[in-house]
């Protein structure tokens, strides 16, 4: 038992992988972990968000609420009408 109380904490590495991910945590004398290449790969995600946000994410156009019920209304019928027309174009020799 007193062997187990006087080992002190040793600096240790440890690799993982996850995916295809690949990196490497060390473990100090004080028990903290650090990863190295951690931070990279953060830069790198946050670069590629960032442009999903600036050009992919937007917001939608915003419909007022006294006109949406009227879309809702006529939507069947343009639908009809759009599909009648393409049946209509398809018949055609």
């Amino acid at each position: 038992m007193d062997g187990e109380r006087n080992k002190r904490p040793v600096k240790r590495e440890i690799t993982y992988r996850v995916g295809w991910k690949k990196g490497k945590l060390e473990i100090g004398e004080n028990g903290r972990v650090t990863g190295a290449e951690s931070g990279v790969v953060f830069l790198e995600k946050a670069l590629w968000l960032r442009l999903l946000d600036r050009y992919v994410w937007k917001r939608a156009p915003f419909v007022p609420e006294r006109a949406l019920p009227a879309l809702l209304w006529t939507l069947p019928a343009v639908s009809f009408g759009f599909v009648w027309w393409l049946v209509y174009m398809l018949s055609k020799p």
